[in-house]
């Protein structure tokens, strides 16, 4: 018979806490969250007939290979098997925000518009789309089922111990804290003692953020908007080195807002296009910032394209800074299926499903709250401010030559063609930067070209004040 040693038995109740805190976990935190990944999307409303073929034009005036484009958004199927109603489904909800996506009983004007759509497809594949239905399935984002994998009690740890030396990082650098009421913060997990703990309370409801005063006059103040990933932390480098300037009494305002929904922790969804609308504008008004120069990571820019795109927000955006953008071009389906689809091989590809894409809060991000036509930005409204006050922006692009989610390569040629090209000395304009041996997101762990992107940055910073009118 063995010995029952002393420590075997103390760390009994140690391991009987251990099972009961991850059950309690998983039953009444991780389970009640993936159930909500199982709810349909509510889709943004329709557009009229006119808009849609507008948009429909446009889009494919930018697909330089139809046989890829359709390959792709139906999941590497041979584009033989691709039958005329399989692509009617793909537009339906493409194009129509129809949830279910369904032709079995279309209504005749629609069956209409559907066959004019095929028809203006097959004069751009040269050949004709052959009638029925094949065996193959089009990536629809926001209806198909959403694929997320188990995150443990242990990994919310990590994340919670991550996020505090991210509070800590930054305000070792000198920025102020901004937590949201005290009944939104209850409704995140892991906790967050940052926002339960008395301080400056944010002016957005939905919206913590980290902010740095500006002094520096005749300069445009920051404001950041990050990608998925754990938050702020990517970023505390980056974001330490934008306030300085020429004048050691002065700097430049950042302002940092957390996106929680997409930092891998359980919370309520990520506001509509018209809330996070209305949380930005009143962070902007209570700090008084009438023009800000935006600057945007990754899924960043789907936020910056809803600011964009805001007839009262636009005219208040004259310098712009994409990093790692996802939504030029959005409506090519390699960032779709990169990110959602594509069954990993490479490590970087492994790292970017198990860590990101099939993350719970994530993939529900994605699954029911992308909206690709909301988040598409073109190269006029990226230049462009419209309406009577409107204004040339100065704009900065960079892309990883290696990225693993964005197809740069189509990015970079849809921005230089046509468009001018910024050069020094030049105002407004689009700069495209390739720093062409690194992947998505590694300009921020690679010293030399961080510091190329903080000069992008701060010189948008210093010219924004001379686009505006």
């Amino acid at each position: 018979m063995y010995a029952l040693h002393p420590s075997n038995s103390l760390s009994s109740p140690e391991k009987t806490a251990s099972v009961l805190s991850k059950g309690t976990f998983y039953a009444f935190i991780y389970r009640p969250y993936l159930r909500r990944l199982k709810r349909n999307a509510v889709h943004p409303s329709p557009l009229s007939r006119e808009e849609r073929r507008v948009l429909f034009d446009r889009c494919f005036r930018n697909v330089s290979s139809p046989e890829s484009y359709l390959t792709w958004w139906f999941l590497g199927a041979d584009p033989d098997d691709i039958r005329r109603d399989n692509i009617k489904e793909f537009l339906l909800w493409a194009f129509f925000e129809r949830g279910d996506g369904s032709v079995d009983e279309p209504d005749e004007a629609v069956d209409e518009e559907l066959e004019q759509y095929v028809t203006l497809l097959e004069e751009r594949l040269g050949r004709k789309i052959p009638s029925g239905r094949g065996n193959v399935q089009s990536l629809r984002l926001t209806l198909d089922k959403i694929t997320a994998t188990y995150r443990g009690l242990a990994w919310y740890v990590i994340v919670f111990f991550v996020d505090q030396l991210t509070h800590l990082a930054f305000l070792w650098h000198g920025f102020e804290y901004y937590r949201r009421p005290r009944s939104s913060a209850i409704r995140v997990f892991p906790p967050r003692p940052q926002e339960l703990w008395p301080g400056r309370t944010s002016p957005s409801s939905q919206l913590s953020y980290w902010h740095r005063p500006h002094t520096a006059e005749g300069q445009l103040p920051v404001v950041f908007f990050h990608g998925i990933g754990i938050g702020l932390w990517t970023y505390v480098q980056f974001l330490a080195g934008l306030h300085k300037t020429d004048d050691k009494k002065r700097s430049v305002g950042v302002i940092a807002i957390e996106i929680l929904p997409i930092s891998f922790r359980l919370t309520s969804a990520i506001p509509d296009k018209a809330e996070f609308l209305s949380q930005v504008t009143a962070i902007l008004d209570y700090h008084c910032w009438e023009n800000v120069a935006l600057v945007s990571h990754s899924y960043g820019s789907v936020l910056t394209t809803h600011m964009l795109h805001s007839p009262s927000l636009q005219h208040r955006v004259p310098s712009v800074v994409l990093i790692d953008p996802v939504t030029i071009m959005l409506h090519l389906p390699n960032v779709a299926y990169n990110f959602t689809r594509r069954r990993p091989k490479r490590a970087n590809e492994w790292q970017l499903w198990y860590f990101a894409s099939t993350d719970p809060g994530v993939a529900l991000c994605l699954g029911r709250h992308f909206f690709w036509r909301e988040n598409i930005l073109w190269k006029e409204e990226l230049l462009t401010s419209l309406g009577d006050s409107g204004f040339k922006r100065d704009v900065a692009v960079t892309l990883a030559g290696r990225d693993l989610i964005v197809d740069t390569a189509s990015v970079a040629e849809y921005l230089e063609d046509d468009a001018e090209t910024c050069v020094e000395g030049d105002e407004g304009g689009v700069q495209v930067v390739v720093f062409p041996k690194l992947d998505h997101a590694q300009v921020f762990d690679d010293a030399p070209s961080r510091k190329t992107l903080t000069q992008l940055v701060r010189s948008r910073c210093k010219s924004g004040r001379l686009a505006l009118p």
